[in-house]
């Protein structure tokens, strides 16, 4: 009776049955700040369960487990599981039915395009095993190796079916071409490695580097992707130049019927066919559209926006993201702010700083329910005191941490020596953007505003000048809190207040300054009463009327007497009351005056705070005052001219007067810095473009060394990477017109557009020269290579296009524009490669080209020479 008691909202072992219990819990808990949207949705329809797992913890395994438990003995409510750990749980579900379900589905594709393209038993079962082949020895390494398949490499089988078949088709095509001209079985497969097995080796090299230049990402993902889907390539080329014509050499040659030319004659031939006039007429209007391709990419590179976050993995209609949705809507979001604060949490400055931080943090849009050690201290002050604001002595602060000490919510706030603290808060988005964005504002804020090193003033002590200083530097940081807590309540992010506050409020500096009314003294004057009459008291004064004069005669005091001490208070008692009273106890005078000065001060104080108030009311926007929240962080935000100390930042003391008073206090010190998950979606995302830059460089810049090493001309180099230039440009376009982030999966079509489009070039020039050797006719040697090579070119990018849609059908989002980006990506590169190469070839004229290499002459007079 009489005190206080700290104890749970609700007792595990005595739950309330009881309706209009029930309704004064919800009313209460509503209330509350720290439960609201907390704990608890401002409707009072939705609750959160938080569990913190401990840092080494296996977190899939203790989420699953967790499930299971919360399913099993769930009732009729409506459940959700947020967070990360339920979100890696779900991507691994997800990973494992999309592998079951879509490399058979890929594999059947590559079936029918190869059925559809070759018509001939061999040409299916040939490329087919070349890439089945690969994909096993690919998997099994990883296997080997422990490395856990992800959201990256889940895509790696469908890949390599998808890509690898290229090898074998173009050794099959190569093989059919020279047993259609007439050539025995054995010396069409040696032409066949001859003349394409230089073209296959380079494109499984420059495919290679592709996949190799993920080494260069930050990411491991990543990085375990391009070192295994590497793998697979180099598998899959050794099984083409090996294994394939291995197996042709024991079987029969094809019988199939022929066109005018002596080529096999089918759609995809007579298409191509058509394909080359085409070119060859339009060449210049070709190259227009492809310059008009490279501005469109150019302009679209500064459209593509990022994205890091898991949430963006799953489908809308996922439980997952239905769950994270409804933490977003009704409890402020489930991703945390986490502020690491370093130094002596029971000093009232750095408490006061976290409470400057948290004021700011409330603020900034999509942050909600800032939360901290001086939030608990601030709670109890208002309880104990009523004032929501920090003790001004380290003597108030320890008052109050008394009654939450040991408190099992504490470790979750501080580190066991209160030397360490966190302030979390909660991110209401999930958009890359906007999560830099709120990191970016509040490293901003802490640069500014956040002082390692503090000095605290005694007011008292300071010399008139400085004292005057100091009361300007607190008085804007009040404003600057009053103007934080008015934005978050008003929801007007820009209120600025009136000038005229911060003169008012310098006005209440001094207690010498401040004008009390007759109710002041008639309301001191009932609460002295009240502490002579009760147990309270030491000086035990039993005539009423002597009670009367006494305290009358310490009203009449204040009245005359602004500033008040113990002493003088003491020196009232001993004048007015009688020596017998304390003639066995001298010293109750004393003890008297130490509980009778506070209650003084205490009114004044009030009375300060009170009249700022009245004065402020008229400036507030809307209804403010009606709000009961906002008025307690209001008379808290005020409190703080009642305070005997002043502390200030280091950098702060401008004069010399101010840096040598600087010497005489001891020194306050502190750091602030941001942490958590905001900071790990920066460095992702920061990652994340650099892997996009130094992966295509590498790539690019490596292709353009091959081919120019290949040609002997670093203008063949040049013009060999153009179309697959343009590919990735037109891949940019595609994800500004489309609204595509460039996230962790995304961010690899670039590299692998390079290392798998770069072959249609590779095969296309090696051919285009050969043709040009023979016929010296640009029109001929385009219909050649078309008829042949192209008819490769062009099944082979059916068949890996076709590959890469089947990852539309998958659960994972962002696997999906993988999927279907890639599909286009690899249509473009062809045609690309079959259009926009050929017409640069043929108006620059290039050397490269006309100017036949010694060894294509030599390789067309041996076979002439048969």
């Amino acid at each position: 009776e009489g005190g206080l008691e700290v104890g749970r909202l609700i007792d595990e072992n005595n739950m309330p049955t009881d309706a209009s219990e029930l309704a004064r819990i919800r009313k209460y808990t509503l209330s509350k700040e720290m439960y609201r949207s907390n704990v608890v949705s401002n409707d009072g329809t939705v609750t959160v369960i938080i569990a913190r797992l401990k840092e080494n913890s296996d977190k899939i395994a203790v989420a699953r487990k967790m499930k299971t438990l919360v399913s099993a003995t769930k009732g009729s409510e409506k459940v959700y599981f947020g967070g990360i750990p339920f979100q890696m749980i779900s991507l691994a579900d997800m990973i494992q039915r999309d592998m079951i379900r879509l490399i058979p589905l890929v594999v059947i594709l590559l079936v029918i395009t190869l059925a559809l393209s070759f018509k001939t038993v061999r040409g299916v079962l040939l490329p087919l095993a070349a890439v089945l082949i690969s994909t096993t020895w690919a998997l099994g390494i990883m296997s080997l190796f422990k490395i856990d398949i992800t959201i990256a490499s889940n895509a790696m089988p469908i890949l390599l079916i998808a890509i690898g078949s290229a090898y074998g088709i173009h050794m099959v095509t190569k093989y059919n071409e020279d047993i259609f001209q007439g050539e025995n079985k054995l010396q069409s497969i040696r032409d066949a490695l001859g003349e394409v097995g230089v073209p296959i080796l380079l494109a499984g090299i420059t495919t290679l580097i592709g996949f190799l230049a993920f080494l260069t990402s930050n990411l491991t993902l990543i990085k375990q992707f391009g070192i295994f889907t590497g793998i697979g390539v180099v598998s899959a080329l050794l099984v083409s130049i090996t294994f394939i014509p291995a197996l042709l050499s024991f079987m029969a040659p094809p019988k199939v019927k022929l066109n005018r030319r002596g080529q096999q004659d089918t759609f995809i031939t007579r298409l191509l066919d058509g394909l080359g006039h085409f070119v060859f007429e339009r060449r210049k209007l070709i190259l227009l559209l492809g310059l008009l391709i490279f501005v469109s990419g150019i302009l679209s590179l500064f459209r593509v926006h990022r994205e890091v976050n898991m949430v963006d993995y799953f489908k809308k209609s996922s439980d997952i993201r239905q769950a994270e949705d409804m933490m977003e809507a009704k409890l402020g979001g489930s991703i945390p702010i986490q502020i690491l604060v370093k130094g002596d949490l029971k000093e009232p400055a750095v408490l006061k700083s976290i409470v400057d931080l948290e004021k700011f943090l409330q603020t900034v849009p999509d942050v909600s329910s800032p939360q901290s050690i001086a939030d608990l201290i601030c709670e109890m002050n208002d309880v104990m005191n009523n004032r929501y604001s920090i003790p001004a002595t380290r003597e108030g602060v320890a008052n109050l941490w008394f009654f939450i000490d040991g408190n099992e919510v504490l470790p979750q706030l501080i580190h066991s020596n209160a030397t360490e603290g966190l302030i979390q808060a909660k991110l209401g988005t999930v958009n890359t953007g906007m999560i830099i964005g709120v990191v970016r504002k509040i490293n901003e804020y802490l640069a500014q505003n956040m002082d390692t090193t503090l000095v605290q003033f005694r007011l008292a002590d300071l010399p008139a000048e400085t004292l005057t200083q100091l009361e300007e530097m607190r008085t804007k940081e009040i404003i600057r809190r009053l103007n934080y807590d008015i934005r978050r309540y008003s929801s007007d992010f820009k209120f600025k207040l009136n000038p005229n506050a911060e003169k008012l409020i310098l006005q209440q500096c001094k207690i010498a300054n401040m004008q009390y009314d007759e109710n002041f003294y008639q309301n001191l004057e009932n609460d002295l009463s009240d502490f002579f009459s009760s147990d309270q008291t030491d000086l035990v004064l039993t005539s009423a009327s002597l009670r009367r004069q006494v305290v009358r005669s310490l009203v009449k005091y204040v009245q005359k007497n602004g500033d008040i001490t113990n002493s003088s208070i003491q020196k009232v008692l001993k004048r007015v009351v009688p020596f017998s009273y304390y003639r066995d106890d001298p010293d109750l005078p004393a003890y008297t005056a130490e509980s009778v000065t506070p209650i003084i001060s205490d009114h004044q104080k009030w009375e300060r705070v009170n009249k700022l108030v009245a004065q402020l009311g008229p400036m507030l926007p809307g209804d403010l005052l009606t709000n009961k929240n906002f008025t307690r962080k209001l008379f808290g935000d005020l409190w703080i001219i009642n305070d005997s100390t002043y502390s200030v930042p280091l950098k702060m003391l401008g004069n010399r007067a101010m840096k040598k008073r600087a010497n005489d206090p001891s020194l306050i010190s502190m750091s602030i810095r941001q942490t958590g998950m905001p900071i790990i979606f920066k460095d992702l995302d920061h990652n994340i473009v650099t892997s996009q830059i130094t992966s295509l460089i590498f790539a690019i810049g490596l292709v353009f060394i091959l081919l120019s090493f290949q040609f002997k001309s670093i203008i063949g180099g040049s013009i060999s990477v153009i179309p697959i230039i343009l590919t990735i440009l037109f891949n940019f376009a595609l994800m500004a017109l489309f609204n595509i982030p460039l996230d962790a999966v995304t961010v690899m079509i670039g590299s692998v557009a390079v290392g798998i489009g770069i072959d249609y070039t590779i095969h296309f020039n090696s051919r285009f020269r050969l043709e040009m050797a023979k016929t010296k006719n640009q029109l001929a040697a385009l219909q050649k290579t078309l008829e042949t090579t192209g008819s490769a070119i062009l099944i082979n990018a059916i068949s890996v296009m076709l590959g890469f849609l089947v990852l539309i059908f998958g659960s994972i989002v962002p696997m999906q524009r993988f999927g279907w980006m890639l599909a286009v990506t690899m249509f473009t590169s062809a045609l690309f490669a079959l259009t926009f190469l050929p017409a640069v070839i043929m108006l620059s004229h290039a050397k490269f080209i006309v100017a036949v290499k010694n060894a294509s002459l030599n390789m067309l007079r041996q076979k002439q020479s048969k």
